[in-house]
């Protein structure tokens, strides 16, 4: 299939599919719950690609690449501009320190065990071995707000206590992830086949920095203002991919670069200048979009991916939980939690896959495909399971708040 072809399918699939991916409000509560997130996509991209009728082949996937970064740095830009520094102000104190506990115990419990099966399996060098493990952490340790959202809807206000401070957990967890994401991008160099290497590592660390702010400082001062709200898109996407292009030619991350980009425009931009809406308005065609390029870049990866996939799934569920639990007592935030709120943090959503594909395009390789696969069936099996368990949780809070009012 032409190239251009494919793009506009996909772009087409991405903001056609939007209005009703997430429109199920008709099918029976089973069904609704276990499609809510709209990951079924994934299913589309696999059968036109390797994995299906392969009518994408894997040489016109890698012609993608720049398209792949740009969704990337799309990924990273939207979640660096929800950090502002005035809003985290207002954070609660222990509940930003219950975020990190639970972060860093996941990822710590992830790493760990991602490491050991990985020298049980093939023969990979110690410094893929480290870096396929930080990948897959990462990606585990992130929760998807977006999922909690669209629960969220179907609760009464007296439940939005609870669902604001989980949104508040999953929306913050993800820029440590995304951190961890360009740490191993820094100190496992791909153009040096992923060998440590702690000196280029600060180096490349350093330089991340400063083009992010630079790249910050461009946008914010080019001239928008004379931009009528109509080419504020065209102007996006041109700057996603200027930045998308930096960091491939780099072998760095595009969503670490992007998300301390955000960060940097969240905090120097007015609350409403129009790349806020602009940018929030194409985040369901992109994460459609991801969906399927996932299901496009997935290739066989044998039995040992879904032997981790499942392991790794499982022992994040109990990282979450038990963490979230501990950290609550011994943090304590305001309004508290309920002993399984960890349990409503198993949505992953479309960052997980983001964090995925990024090591993928830059360390292309059998290690990749391998931390893919992985990272791809964790995603779905937590989709699939996660609304079930936020379920539980906020139904189990309602009954305990009842029964104490009671």
């Amino acid at each position: 299939m032409d190239l251009v072809w494919i793009v506009i399918i996909l772009f087409a699939a991405g903001f056609l599919g939007s209005r009703f991916a997430f429109a199920k409000e008709r099918l029976p509560a089973l069904l609704r719950d276990m499609f809510l997130t709209g990951w079924e996509y994934i299913f589309i991209g696999m059968v036109l690609g390797p994995l299906g009728f392969d009518l994408i082949d894997q040489g016109r996937m890698e012609q993608l690449s720049p398209l792949l970064a740009l969704g990337l740095a799309w990924a990273g830009l939207i979640f660096g501009m929800q950090m502002r520094v005035a809003d985290l102000k207002k954070v609660d104190r222990g509940l930003l320190k219950l975020t990190l506990f639970q972060m860093g115990a996941t990822f710590a419990a992830l790493f760990g065990l991602t490491l050991v099966m990985g020298m049980m399996g093939r023969s990979f060098t110690l410094s893929e071995l480290f870096a396929g493990a930080g990948v897959v952490a990462a990606a585990g340790a992130i929760s998807s707000p977006t999922t909690l959202s669209m629960m969220a809807s179907f609760y009464p206000r007296t439940s939005a206590p609870l669902f604001r401070r989980l949104l508040t957990v999953a929306t913050l967890d993800v820029g440590p992830a995304l951190v961890a994401v360009g740490l191993v991008f820094c100190l496992f160099p791909a153009g040096q086949g992923g060998t440590f290497d702690p000196a280029r590592g600060a180096t490349l660390l350093f330089f991340s920095v400063l083009i992010a702010l630079a790249m910050a400082g461009i946008f914010r001062y080019f001239g928008r203002k004379r931009l009528k709200p109509e080419e504020e898109l065209t102007v996006l996407l041109g700057f996603l991919a200027f930045l998308s292009g930096v960091a491939l030619f780099l072998k760095l991350s595009p969503l670490f670069l992007a998300l301390m980009v955000g960060v940097t425009l969240a905090n120097t931009l007015e609350r409403d200048d129009p790349v806020f809406t602009t940018l929030f308005a194409t985040e369901k065609p992109f994460y459609l979009i991801l969906l399927i390029l996932t299901g496009l870049l997935w290739s066989p990866s044998g039995p040992l991916a879904f032997f981790m996939a499942l392991a790794v799934a499982l022992a994040r569920f109990w990282a979450k939980g038990t963490s979230v639990r501990i950290g609550t007592r011994l943090f304590r935030p305001e309004g508290g939690l309920p002993d399984d709120a960890g349990l409503g943090l198993m949505a992953q959503g479309a960052l997980a896959l983001a964090i995925g594909v990024n090591y993928l395009i830059v360390y292309p390789g059998e290690a990749s495909r391998l931390v893919f696969g992985v990272i791809a069936l964790m995603v779905i099996l937590n989709e699939v399971v996660a609304p079930f368990l936020i379920r539980r949780v906020a139904d189990r809070e309602a009954a305990g708040r009842k029964g104490g009012e009671g």
